[in-house]
């Protein structure tokens, strides 16, 4: 039984999950995937499976199955036992104007290889590149996902390339002492002024080439040492950039028939030599996973997520993001994390993911079927925004499409056939999410154009988001404005 597919699916997306369960399953006989005759048999399909055969009186296997899809139609075998299952998957690349791309950063000085074990010779820009992509693809399959799971279908953000490296003017020397928000700064700046990419209408994903861990040599294994002894490090997002260290990517897979041997890669990491980020799981595994989830909750913020205070992805569970993409064998559990921001920078866009101080874990809620959500606030602004629309529509003229008077604390929608579909307050000292009202947009509804926000002895530590249903947003500090 597949459970998340039709039989016959369109997809705009070239990795596709599938998952599902066996009944009654038959002893010593695996899952086999097969494709279509009139395909390529010297290009089969790649593709990534993981069953979970469970407890022995369970009668039920849990499986996840990753495949990439080629451009136009793709038929699709499943075969265990005497049953099988056909599949008519179609993949139709989308057009946005809106993109994501992901870039290598490479300071001047530095070779470009990112740190690894002392047996890798292959950790250079090209393979760090293969290693990227895959990771983008994988949450844009994520996010597809999810959408789906809330009942907005499968929209997800275009990938407008590749992963390439990209070659900044600021010193390698000079990097290294400065801060994950100062990083941020400098190379968002650099990017707009490069004109390589036009950042209004382009997401920047990158990571940086030149982390270094300088090892444990203390017996402190705490987040907060390894952090101390790491240069080049950063998970910030906001705005159009999310920034990154490189400091794992030595357990990120190349390749996506890979990605489920890495997930549940149990290798120790030699923290006397390599940076562990896995939130004291301290296997490959581990690492591929956190900081895999890591990327996915800071570019969340670059789509205009704030933080949510729940077990979802923009709150503190995204950990267990490989519950996603390969049949979970337990529940998770782990320490939680604190969520918190930067000090302002652009527009107070810079967020930052701090790790637990201790290695006492706790129970992961585990909501839906593998625990890894979009709280619906979050779900709604994904719907909405322009980067996750089919035709997405541009912004008419100069003016603001949403307005806020503060004497009578009212917000409207001023465009003509555009409502208001979520109205949120925010803390502004850390982005968390405090309220939230949200619209239906249906034909059969009234068009909700205006909310008059309730009065709050303390309105004025928030921050204003609201969105209308063509993708407009208004941001105000309630403050200063």
């Amino acid at each position: 039984e597949v459970t998340n597919v039709l039989e016959s699916e369109t997809f705009h997306n070239p990795i596709v999950l599938l998952k599902g369960s066996i009944n009654n399953p038959c002893e010593g006989t695996e899952l086999r995937i097969n494709f279509d005759e009139q395909q390529d048999q010297h290009r089969p399909l790649p593709y990534s499976c993981s069953v979970d055969v469970g407890e022995s009186l369970e009668k039920r296997y849990k499986f996840r199955l990753l495949l990439r899809l080629k451009e136009g139609q793709n038929d699709i075998n499943l075969h265990y036992c005497k049953a099988e299952r056909r599949f008519c998957f179609y993949y139709v690349p989308r057009c946005s104007p809106y993109t994501v791309v992901p870039l290598y950063l490479i300071c001047k000085g530095h070779s470009g290889r990112y740190q690894s074990h002392v047996e890798d010779q292959e950790n250079t820009a090209t393979v760090a590149c293969q290693k990227i992509t895959l990771a983008i693809e994988l949450l844009q399959c994520l996010y597809g996902e999810k959408l789906h799971e809330e009942g907005y279908g499968r929209k997800t953000f275009t990938l407008g390339s590749t992963c390439v490296p990209f070659h900044s003017q600021l010193e390698w020397t000079q990097s290294v002492g400065m801060t994950e928000g100062e990083l941020w700064e400098y190379f968002a700046s650099e990017l707009v002024q490069s004109e390589q990419y036009d950042m209004a209408t382009v997401k920047v994903v990158a990571f940086l080439s030149s982390t270094h861990f300088e090892g444990i040599t203390d017996g402190d294994y705490s987040y907060g040492n390894i952090r101390a002894k790491t240069t080049g490090h950063a998970a910030l997002g906001g705005g159009g950039l999310a920034l990154f260290g490189t400091g794992c990517l030595y357990t990120w897979p190349t390749m996506l028939e890979r990605v489920g041997a890495a997930f549940s890669d149990p290798q120790l990491v030699d923290c006397a030599n390599l940076l562990d980020d896995s939130n004291y799981r301290r296997t490959y595994g581990g690492c591929f996973a956190t900081t895999l989830g890591s990327v996915c909750h800071e570019m969340g913020h670059t789509f205009d997520l704030g933080h949510t205070p729940d077990g979802s992805i923009m709150g503190d569970g995204f950990d267990g993001i490989e519950r996603v993409f390969i049949a979970p064998r337990y529940p998770g559990t782990g320490p939680r994390r604190l969520v918190e921001t930067k000090p302002r920078g652009p527009a107070g866009r810079l967020t930052q993911l701090k790790r637990p101080g201790d290695v006492f874990r706790q129970r992961m809620d585990v909501k839906c079927n593998d625990g890894i959500f979009f709280a619906p606030n979050s779900a709604i602004t994904l719907n909405y925004h322009r980067w996750f629309q089919q035709n997405p529509a541009s912004p008419v003229g100069n003016g603001p499409k949403i307005l806020f008077d503060r004497d009578t604390r009212l917000v409207s929608s001023k465009e003509p056939g555009s409502p208001l579909v979520l109205v949120e307050l925010r803390l502004s000292s850390n982005g968390m999410m405090q309220k939230f009202w949200t619209f239906q947009c249906d034909p059969k509804c009234i068009p909700q154009t205006q909310l008059q926000l309730p009065k709050l002895s303390n309105l004025l530590d928030h921050t204003l988001f609201v969105m209308n249903a063509v993708g407009d947003i208004l941001k105000v500090n309630l403050a200063t404005c």
